[in-house]
């Protein structure tokens, strides 16, 4: 443990104070969690020993303690698929719920479930001492149906650990009591395990040909007897199972042609259900056979297959054999530096699996060894080893809280630097939109100067000038009617009134320009269809408006922007676009107005456009739509026309 922390240097513990934190615990967790294991696993004897020694009492099990010790139990199952260690504290916690209500039952269905919580840790001398305890208490209780499943269960134990003949002592006795029960699916499931027994027994037992011979007959026997009893049942994941077990065997006995059928049949169902595990282990199957047809292509096929679905779903146990299976069949092809490559990595893989094999084998003895000393250096040892697990979690306390105050020191002086930040950063953007702010007021205080200057002007114009001009022809047409006028003189008399009405019309264009009066009085709607009716040309372009939306009023500012902008835009586009069509559409809502101005033009490229031929149209169209939060946008391309759109959002 020192040696472990001087290599930790100060950098790491400056920036990974959290992480090496929460290494430390898990690593205190690990202790505390092998300590309990190795003491429950000790006491499990012991338990079903007292229990068996009880008096079998009529005991009334509260409804809730069944509940309780089934939810524990369902736990146990969930976390044990998972190969995650909650399963032993939940089964342990199972079989102290049901000591404790009396239920002999659940504690032997518990026990089970160690059992096999033990068996996928591949620790198969406590998994049987589970199993072996559990068919204690069924024994005890005459429960033929439990007796011949753990039966099954520890002959499938000493078939893992390769020792046959206690493998199929256990395997028979489940047979008969199966057989007793007339449990046809029981009996299959048997006769199938046997099976694979005989058929894997060369590896339990050195076996002459003629032995292996005969072992793979008796493995193909029993095969055909369990796929017999799964079709009278119609039992169709056990027909499939079968199926793969009696194509191994034709190929052991070196029938491929046989064995490949069977092993199609196996491969199609399980494609059809998407089992992907299976499909992986049928697949592997599948190239062995072809090899022993030489069809070795197929049988890369099957066997790079296997290794994509080994790899994406993480089914990485004993993928060796699957590597040392495929450089085999390289070799078979003759192309020997795939061969090559394919037994580097089983050779890797396998001396990495010998490795910690060794490694727990060098464990194991070394716990006999200790065991097997006196009882007063056992003692000495115990008080050594707590003083040194007393000291390392002192240790681990120490640095858990030095580690977790560094922690919280850094995340405090990071915190504050953070809300610094946010401070400057909100007091610029508080500063930004005071500008914005301050830049709308004095365009809209310039709009309305503007505005203001264009109502005085209009008023003049239409009030004094006009009234005067009107006054002058009322004077002149008087003149006209009570005047002796030569006809020469006449003519140019008329020509003078003429000109008068002329200007008297101007002028009044003029006024109606700088401040409409339709505007005012009828709104945006229908000052916009006067305007085009005074502003289109008799021949081109020809000019459309439409409206969408009723027909609202809205603030008397906004409709006069709105109404500068559209003849603006309408203007230029009369003016500069050359275009033969200019298409206008007001949408009006009660809390949006959007104009649209669309022509068929000459276009321009808005990006390369140099701001000195600008002039100050599009800048002040541009401050006017601005002032009111407006937005503006100009889409347009060299002679594909120009898009002109202004959006007010009113809130």
């Amino acid at each position: 443990m020192e040696v472990v922390l001087l290599m930790i240097n100060d950098e790491f513990m400056r920036r990974n104070r959290f992480v090496f934190s929460f290494l430390v615990a898990l690593f205190a967790s690990y202790l505390i969690v092998n300590q309990i294991n190795a003491q429950s696993t000790k006491d499990d004897d012991a338990l079903i020993d007292g229990l068996l020694s009880k008096k079998i009492e009529s005991i009334t099990v509260h409804h809730q303690d069944s509940i309780l010790i089934n939810e524990s139990l369902q736990k146990a199952t969930k976390y044990s698929e998972a190969r995650n260690d909650s399963a032993l504290i939940y089964v342990d916690k199972a079989i102290v719920q049901a000591e404790k209500a009396g239920l002999f039952s659940k504690i032997s269905v518990a026990l089970q479930k160690k059992g096999h919580y033990y068996e996928i840790k591949e620790d198969y001398r406590t998994a049987s001492s589970c199993f072996i305890n559990a068919l204690k208490i069924e024994e005890k209780h005459n429960n033929e149906k439990r007796i011949a499943d753990l039966n099954d269960e520890l002959g499938g134990i000493y078939f893992f650990q390769e020792i046959f003949p206690r493998s199929l002592g256990y395997y028979q006795e489940a047979l008969v009591r199966y057989q007793k029960l007339n449990d046809t699916i029981g009996m299959a499931k048997v006769l199938g395990h046997i099976g694979s027994l005989y058929n894997s027994r060369e590896y339990c037992e050195k076996r002459s040909l003629e032995q292996k011979q005969t072992d793979n007959e008796m493995a193909l026997d029993y095969n055909l007897k369990s796929l017999n009893l799964f079709e009278k049942k119609n039992h169709q994941k056990g027909i499939i199972h079968s199926w793969l077990n009696i194509g191994n065997v034709y190929r052991c006995m070196g029938q491929p042609a046989q064995a490949l059928g069977y092993v199609e049949k196996a491969l199609d169902y399980y494609r059809s259900k998407n089992d992907i595990e299976n499909i992986a282990r049928t697949l592997y199957t599948m190239g062995l056979v072809y090899n022993r047809l030489m069809k070795y292509d197929l049988a890369l096929n099957c066997l790079n297959e296997t290794k994509e679905l080994d790899l994406r779903y993480n089914y990485t146990d004993g993928i060796q054999f699957l590597y040392e299976q495929i450089a085999q069949t390289y070799v078979n092809k003759k192309d020997y530096k795939n061969a090559y490559d394919y037994y580097l990595k089983y050779m890797i893989i396998r001396d990495s699996v010998y490795n910690n094999e060794k490694s727990k084998q060098i464990f194991e003895l070394e716990t006999k060894y200790q065991t097997e000393k006196k009882q007063g250096e056992i003692e000495n040892l115990t008080l050594v080893k707590r003083q040194r697990t007393m000291v390392i979690y002192i240790l681990i306390a120490s640095l858990l809280i030095v580690s977790l105050l560094s922690w919280l020191y850094f995340r405090n002086i990071r915190n504050k630097k953070i809300i610094s930040d946010q401070k400057l950063e909100i007091k610029e953007k508080q500063l930004l939109e005071l500008e914005q702010e301050r830049q709308l007021v004095a365009a809209k205080s310039v709009l309305q100067g503007e505005e203001a200057e264009r109502a005085r002007l209009a008023g003049d114009l239409h009030d004094g000038l006009g009234g005067l001009l009107s006054g002058v022809k009322l004077k002149l047409s008087f003149m006209k009617e009570n005047a002796i006028i030569t006809s020469e003189n006449l003519a140019h008399f008329n020509h003078a009134l003429d000109l008068l009405d002329t200007s008297i019309s101007e002028m009044r264009r003029v006024a109606h320009n700088l401040m409409p009066e339709t505007l005012m009085h009828y709104g945006l709607r229908t000052a916009l269809n006067d305007f085009i009716k005074q502003v289109a040309p008799e021949e081109s372009p020809l000019i459309r408006f439409n409206t969408f939306g009723e027909d609202l009023r809205f603030d008397k500012e906004l409709e006069i922007t709105v109404y500068r902008v559209t003849q603006e835009l309408v203007t230029n586009a009369v003016k500069h676009a050359q275009a033969k069509l200019i298409d206008i559409q007001l949408f009006t809502e009660k809390e949006r107005i959007c104009v649209q101005v669309i022509d068929n033009g000459m276009g321009f490229d808005p990006e390369k456009l140099e701001p000195s031929k600008t002039g100050k149209g599009l800048k002040n169209i541009q401050d006017r739509v601005t002032a009111f939060n407006g937005q503006f946008e100009i889409l347009s391309q060299p002679g594909k026309g120009t898009e002109c759109t202004m959006d007010f959002i009113l809130s």
